[in-house]
Formats: C-alpha cells, structure tokens, sequence
C-alpha cells in the first residue's frame, strides 16, 4: 500500500514538476540539460531491469518445472486439465486486449510522444524489423546454440527453452543432485527477488522523471491519452470477469454466485494493495468452506499463481500493440502472434515478482528491438493497472478451481 501511495505521489509530483518547466522562460539549454538527466534517471531503471530479468526467469522457471514434474507424478489427468485449462484461458485474455485495444487505438494520439522520444536519442533502442520474423528466424531464436551468449546477449526466448530443458533434466538425476540443485535453484532466485526489492524501490524516482520527461515536451494532451488508456484496459478486464462469469454458470450453476461473494474481501484487498498474494488464504478459506475438495485446491491454486495470470495477459497484449501504435511500428498478425506466444510463455517464469508486467513487457521490448522508451511510456500508469490485474488473477483463479473440481471426479 505505501509502495502504491508512493507511486501516486511521485505521478502526481512529476506531472506539477513538468508542468512548472514547460512553462516557465529557461533557457533551451539548461531545459535540454534537465530532460538529458530525466531520461538517464530512466534509463538507469531500464538497465537495472534488464539486470535480473534473464537470472530471474532462469532460476523461477528451472525450479517450477522441478516443481511440477514431481507433483504431477500420479496426478496426470489433473495436471493436464489445469495446464490445459490455463492456457486456453491465458490466450483468450491476449485476444481479447488485443481486440479492445485495437477497437479504440488510443495509442495513435501519442504518435508525436513517441516520435520526440525517439529524436531524443538517449534512449531510443533498436527498430523492429517484421522481416525477421519467420520460420527459420522463430527456430534460430527460440534454440540457443550456446547459452553463455543466451545470457549475455539477453536472448530470453532461448533462456526460456533452455531453463524448461533444464528443469525437465533435473526431475531424472538421483534425488540428492536434485536437492542440491533445487536449493541452489531457489537461493538465486531469492537473491534476484532481492534486488527485485531494491531496484522496485526506485520506481517512484522512474515514474516522477519519465512522466516529468513527457510533460515537458509534449504538454497535458498525453494525460488524456493515460486515461483513456486505463479505462478502455479496465473494459477489458470487464469483459473478461464477464466471460468467465458466464462459463461458470454453464459449468457450475449459480453456486457460482456464493463463491464470488465470499471472496469480495479478498478481492477488494488485493485491489487495493496490487497483489494477488495477499488474497491467496482467504481465497483458500473460501473456496473449501464452497465445497471444493481440498486435494483440488492444494494443487490447483498454487498452479494458478503461476500458470493463470489472467489480468496480466491483457494487460500484455494492451502494452504491446499500444507501443507498436505509438512508435508507428507496423507489424502483422503473424508478427502479433508471435510475440504473444513469446509472452505466455515468458509470463510463468516470474510469477510472484513485483511490478513483474515491467519485466515481462521489458523482455520482449529488447527481444523484437522495440524502442527502449516504451518501458518508460507505461511506467506512469502501470501502478493502476496493477491493481485491476491482481484482482483479475485472484478471481480467475478461484472460479476456475471450481471447474477443475466439477470435471476431476476421481
């Protein structure tokens, strides 16, 4: 909550602070002087990021692999119904923030932001290039041929696949080596949430420069695109409780109606708080005082905090086609696909990390060469969508535990 109430002070203050620059008389080169040390403010955040993304998805993806292919031992018709069940729910929620944002567009009204950032330089990044994207380029990508360069070279795909490989490899060694490993597993990615905590400390500082950055240059008219953003993101969400709603009712009948009740509380909690941890015993408590089987629960909910991140996934295909609207990227629906599928994929090595969208969205922005500055144009609103995308996670969740406890009938 102080994290949350930081964030909102440091928007608000950089917005009165770009509002001061821009129109006050300074000289253009003490204003030129003070947006070059904004943007390096941001673009030590960016670095930052990038820092721990690769070690991070490393560690917590090796370790859920482990994780599940022990657990799922005896439990295969079950653990094939929840994964299935994620997956197919975790690409409808892509599609439909791609349709809301593609409905309404709203990233067209910031073109001249993106341009004045790109012309800035300092933190422009690389261009797109939809050409390269193919068969063999998915292949070439998606392999690493030396993970060393996969590393260095921040090639998350490959560190994907490998990291899947790796753990899969583990579940087969004596189970002293996997202990041992496990423990390392787990001490790196303890260690990288760590530093998570402390460069997350600084988003304040990030949110205040790149919010400051954008007001001086572009004026108030960027305000107007923010909201709309937020508020067409939200409709997304709408739709998505709505769908869910609707097959609950199919699967499970109106019962459905006492659950959803039951856990307001919780909803509201991790609302207002931006995480859906918060929310997970309550949610728990709630759902076997429902009538879901504990045996369901246990082994559903924790899969669901890492495999269906609902909110999150709109909110990726929002982020993704609103930078691609506000740099003037053109790419096509093969293109779109592909970096969607780089998302699901990429989304359930982080599970858990704060602000973990940042990082997420940060991946693909450096895997397909997006404009480094599309990190910092949803800084400033992305504490608001946090919080619609905790609570989303948090009801997707505990609905769809009811389903797997209405189909598993052993």
């Amino acid at each position: 909550m102080k994290a949350a109430r930081a964030i909102i002070i440091s928007l608000i203050l950089g917005i009165l602070f770009g509002w001061v620059i821009r129109n006050i008389s300074l000289p253009q080169a003490t204003t030129n002087s003070l947006l070059e040390y904004l943007s390096m403010a941001s673009d030590i955040f960016i670095k930052l990021i990038k820092m721990i993304v690769a070690p991070l998805i490393f560690a917590s993806l090796s370790l859920g692999v482990i994780n599940i292919g022990e657990n799922s031992k005896g439990l295969g018709v079950l653990f094939g119904r929840v994964l299935g069940l994620f997956v197919i729910s975790s690409i409808c929620s892509l599609f439909i923030g791609w349709f809301v944002i593609d409905l309404f567009k709203p990233g067209l009204s910031m073109v001249e932001v993106g341009k004045s950032l790109l012309e800035s330089g300092t933190i422009a990044g690389g261009k797109f290039d939809s050409s390269s994207i193919s068969l063999s380029h998915f292949v070439q990508e998606t392999i690493p041929d030396n993970i060393i360069n996969a590393f260095a070279g921040g090639h998350i795909i490959q560190i994907v696949i490998f990291s899947i490989f790796f753990g899969v490899a583990l579940t087969k060694v004596n189970p002293a080596g996997r202990e041992l490993m496990r423990n390392l597993l787990d001490t790196l990615m303890h260690a990288m949430f760590a530093i998570c905590n402390v460069v997350m400390k600084l988003v304040p500082i990030a949110v205040f420069a790149s919010i400051a950055n954008v007001i001086i240059k572009n004026g108030f008219g960027v305000l107007y695109t923010y909201m709309v953003f937020i508020v067409e993101y939200y409709l997304a969400l709408i739709v998505v409780w709505l769908v869910i709603y609707l097959v609950s009712l199919k699967v499970v009948g109106r019962k459905i109606n006492e659950l959803i009740k039951a856990i307001i509380p919780p909803l509201s909690l991790s609302f207002a708080t931006s995480s859906s941890e918060v929310a997970y015993p309550a949610v728990f408590e709630a759902l076997e005082e429902h009538g879901v089987r504990e045996k369901i629960s246990s082994f559903v909910m924790p899969m669901g905090y890492s495999f269906n991140m609902i909110g999150s996934m709109v909110y990726f295909s929002f982020a993704i086609i609103f930078i691609t609207q506000v740099f003037g990227i053109d790419i096509s629906f093969t293109d779109k696909l592909y970096i969607f599928f780089m998302l699901l994929i990429t989304s359930k090595g982080i599970a858990g990390v704060p602000r973990a969208s940042i990082m997420v969205i940060s991946s693909a922005v450096t895997a397909f060469h997006f404009p480094a500055a599309s990190i910092l144009l949803l800084l400033p609103i992305d504490a608001f969508a946090d919080m619609g995308r905790s609570a989303t996670n948090v009801y997707a969740n505990a609905v769809m535990t009811t389903f797997i406890d209405k189909w598993h009938k052993d």
